[in-house]
C-alpha cells in the first residue's frame, strides 16, 4: 500500500508541518557551524542558546554575532550563516 503525501496550499504549512526538513544544531562543546547555502524558515532554542545569524528578512534584525534565545523561544525570519556557540536550535529549512 502506498502512502500519499500530505498537500501543502501554500509555503507557510509546508514549512510548519517541516516539509523542507527539519534538523537539530548544537555546539557539542564548541562553536558547530553548518551548510553556507542552507536557509532556514523557523528556529527553535532548545535549553538556552547564543548564535549567530545573518537574516534575508526585509526588516528587523539582518544579522548578530552573538544573539541569545531562552529556552523554547521560537524566531521566524529567513536565516543563513548559523553558527551555534552554546545551547541547541532546532531549525525549519525554508524553500
Amino acid at each position: 500500500m502506498s502512502k500519499s503525501k500530505i498537500y501543502f496550499q501554500d509555503e507557510f504549512r509546508k514549512i510548519s508541518f517541516g516539509a523542507n526538513g527539519v534538523n537539530e544544531i548544537d555546539s557539542n562543546g564548541a562553536t558547530a557551524t553548518i551548510n553556507a547555502d542552507d536557509r532556514f524558515a523557523v528556529l527553535i532554542a532548545k535549553g538556552d542558546t547564543v548564535f549567530a545569524f545573518d537574516n534575508e528578512a526585509d526588516k528587523g534584525i539582518k544579522s548578530s554575532s552573538s544573539f541569545t534565545l531562552d529556552d523554547g523561544d521560537v524566531i521566524y525570519g529567513y536565516f543563513y550563516g548559523l553558527v551555534v556557540a552554546s545551547g541547541k536550535l532546532r531549525v525549519y529549512y525554508g524553500n
